[in-house]
């Protein structure tokens, strides 16, 4: 009597998880990492904001960080005119004229350069620090409200610029910074509540920094460039 050929094993059919799983590392193998937008070109800002003509744009930095704001009792300010009413009499004002609103006090916030890695730091009081012991104290020279809902743009010139020894560091021959391409660090609403109250609210930038023209670009030493 003739048997029958043994009949082979079925094969594992693979569980819908599985599938969902290799369909999404598929797809995490074909997708692009988002990339930075470039920032605004400097004929594009505000005449105000551009830099000189004696000067040349020396490094493009990133940052996300927080503007610290301060509660502070303020002379009101007057009613516009036609308005009724006496300040003392508007919403948020003491009897004494005086009201409590949000007084900005500066950035605290990390500086990335163009290959993604963190470069110094921005500090309230305008202050610019690299990680190499340079830095710039900045100087508003002009200002503009691009965004309806973010702070606003701004040329800084350098003030004061140190460096651990005369024209040495990373920001050692900077001129004049731009800051643009804001996104958030506005308070939810210029009034507040208790006095000496801090807040800090997220934002995001673009800074340029420029040096006067004939001057060599800083050369990153082998740690800064490893970091």
């Amino acid at each position: 009597m003739t048997g029958f050929p043994p009949r082979s094993a079925p094969l594992p059919r693979p569980s819908p998880i599985c599938l969902v799983a290799g369909a999404l590392l598929a797809l995490a193998g074909c997708a692009t990492p988002p990339k930075t937008p470039p920032p605004t070109a400097d004929e594009s800002l505000p005449v105000a904001l551009r830099a000189s003509q004696d000067e040349v744009l020396q490094e493009v930095m990133t940052t996300h960080g927080d503007e610290t704001y301060v509660c502070r009792r303020v002379k009101a300010s007057p009613p516009a005119s036609g308005a009724t009413g006496q300040p003392d009499t508007l919403p948020g004002v003491a009897r004494d004229g005086t009201q409590l609103l949000w007084d900005p006090l500066g950035s605290e916030a990390i500086l990335v350069d163009a290959a993604g890695r963190s470069a110094g730091t921005v500090a309230p009081g305008r202050y610019f620090l690299s990680y190499d012991g340079s830095y710039v104290i900045g100087n508003v020279t002009a200002e503009s409200q691009v965004g309806a809902n973010a702070l606003t743009w701004a040329r800084y010139t350098a003030r004061f610029v140190a460096a651990p020894r005369p024209g040495e560091g990373r920001f050692a021959d900077v001129s004049s910074i731009q800051r643009i391409d804001t996104s958030g660090g506005l308070p939810p609403q210029p009034s507040c509540e208790l006095e000496g109250a801090h807040l800090l609210v997220p934002y995001g930038a673009t800074y340029m920094f420029y040096r006067a023209k004939g001057l060599a670009p800083v050369a990153l030493s082998a740690n800064q460039a490893r970091q």
